[in-house]
């Protein structure tokens, strides 16, 4: 991996400095998009996960209906299992997929506009 004196020194030939400095300083933007956007890949990952393990949750195990006065509905899985069925999870399952999807959309859009 090349470091800034690297890149200065490579750089060295050419007689205009303003161009060595916009291209050494659009490097780095470009490299902190492609960041935003693999992060972004890998919280939407992440939150996909969950909302599958939330929704193996719901097949495997049944949930039950009991009505007398009025319906009660309990889940059949084990009391550790029963942490992941509430709308808690779900709700940050789905935040967490659309965080991710909103920051690959911005580091695409950026690294668009930076490379023209």
């Amino acid at each position: 991996m090349m470091n800034i004196a690297m890149l200065l020194l490579t750089w060295q030939n050419f007689d205009i400095n303003g161009i060595k400095i916009l291209v050494i300083s659009m490097n780095f933007r470009l490299k902190y998009y492609y960041y935003m956007i693999k992060s972004g890949a890998i919280i939407s990952t992440i939150g996909v996960i969950m909302l599958i393990v939330f929704g193996l949750i719901l097949l495997i195990f049944p949930v039950t209906k009991s009505c007398e006065k009025s319906c009660v509905y309990t889940s059949t899985a084990p009391e550790y299992f029963r942490q992941f069925i509430n709308p808690l999870f779900l709700f940050v399952s789905l935040s967490l997929i659309s965080i991710g999807i909103f920051s690959i959309r911005i580091g695409k859009l950026k690294t668009l506009n930076q490379r023209f």
